[in-house]
């Protein structure tokens, strides 16, 4: 009963009620959208890092990520490789080879960090190929010898273009400086163009004999078919290969790891600052319908309607109001976040600064459903505490003196 009377009671004044369910629903619209772009950036940023850098989880020497140095290669790497592809967890694997050196042309040179990959295996590991465009050439084209795929900065860093000679130099396993003369087979362009100056590509096959080792490996790379599953593919490849360093990308990027979990946070204080304001407003209404209703909350007291029911009431009221609100801007805000997941925000104006800290010019805004329930929760907090003040104003009225206001 009392559930119904709170209801009726919340359509009373309509015009009231709406402007106070108009403000929480264009308040949680707003901030919802808001909230989606923040995390829609993290996801792509993660995602293309795991894609074209880290992969979820990788496996070195003890010693190789501490200087990057050639002759801490892993043993039997192949077989390990092997070993780990038949795991039903795995979605593909891939050998690399890893090492710091110079990549030199007639015009300038640059540091590089220079990945000897197979290109059918790295394919399933990485998207790298997929970023190449129509005008830049392919990943591997062909059968010729001694090609090289660079990123556009590091193109035109070094003012070279498609086919052009670049000269690599580095630091053998035997601590040999070698050195060989690549051709340009593609030029990749990613969102992070601090990875496109600084790493280039080149087939195994053609970095091995510089290397004067037989398929040396520095690295050793791991796709999951879910990335949940990396806790649990980590502590079986740290039992079955206690020798080797074995991380997962946050290990390998700490940095984004710490962005990610300061960003989760960052979301709910955004969204705890918005419903603390809509907070006041709520408040402000229902002490205006205490004090308007007052007289007649004194008369229901009076002919034995006890307190803790008139509490119950005025917190019902409160409650709805602001959920009806919370729900329909929920609504709205998860249809305005589908409708530009699914065509994207472009920012090609700002594509040069996005691009210095990794970030994509075309922006997917997203929301996980966890977020929608504890956002739910918050709501229906929000509510109750709001209720409080004009519960307790409810609470004080004395009928006899109630029922004298006119």
């Amino acid at each position: 009963m009392i559930f119904k009377i709170a209801f009726k009671n919340v359509w009373r004044n309509k015009v009231r009620s709406m402007i106070v369910i108009i403000s929480v629903t264009l308040g949680l619209t707003g901030g919802i959208f808001a909230v989606s772009i923040i995390t829609g950036m993290m996801e792509q940023k993660v995602r293309m890092d795991i894609n074209n850098e880290t992969s979820h989880i990788q496996i070195h020497h003890p010693q190789f990520l501490k200087n990057f140095e050639s002759q801490y290669s892993i043993p039997d790497a192949d077989s390990i490789a092997g070993m780990i592809s038949k795991w039903s967890d795995v979605k593909a694997v891939c050998t690399r080879i890893r090492i710091t050196g110079m990549a030199a042309s007639p015009n300038s040179v640059a540091g590089v960090q220079i990945m000897g990959v197979d290109p059918l295996q790295e394919k399933k590991v990485s998207d790298l190929y997929a970023t190449i465009p129509d005008t830049g050439g392919g990943y591997f084209t062909g059968t010729r010898k001694n090609q090289i795929v660079i990123g556009r900065k590091l193109a035109d860093k070094l003012k070279v273009r498609l086919k052009s000679k670049i000269v690599i130099r580095f630091q053998n396993t035997d601590g040999n400086l070698a050195e060989a003369a690549f051709s340009v087979n593609g030029i990749f362009r990613t969102a992070n163009t601090v990875f496109d100056e600084t790493n280039v590509f080149i087939k195994k096959s053609d970095l091995n004999p510089l290397m004067e080792g037989e398929n040396e490996s520095q690295e050793i790379a791991v796709i999951l078919k879910d990335i949940d599953k990396i806790p649990v593919a980590e502590t079986l490849l740290k039992s079955r290969l206690p020798g080797l360093d074995i991380r997962n990308w946050i290990e390998l990027r700490p940095e984004m790891g710490l962005i990610t979990s300061a960003i989760a946070i960052e979301v709910y204080i955004i969204l705890g600052i918005i419903l603390f304001a809509l907070a006041f407003g709520i408040v402000n209404t229902m002490m205006m319908i205490v004090f308007e209703r007052t007289r007649e909350l004194g008369m229901l007291m009076a002919v034995g309607m006890s307190k803790s029911r008139v509490f119950r009431m005025i917190m019902l009221e409160t409650v709805f109001l602001t959920l009806i609100g919370g729900i329909i801007g929920m609504i709205l805000g998860a249809a305005l976040t589908g409708f530009f997941h699914r065509t994207g925000i472009d920012l090609s104006s700002l594509s040069k600064g996005l691009g210095a800290y990794g970030f994509d010019a075309k922006i997917y805004p997203f929301i996980s459903r966890e977020l929608y329930i504890n956002l739910t929760v918050m709501i229906f907090c929000t509510g109750i505490l709001s209720a409080i003040m004009p519960a307790r104003k409810a609470l004080k009225l004395k009928p006899v003196e109630a029922i004298r206001i006119e």
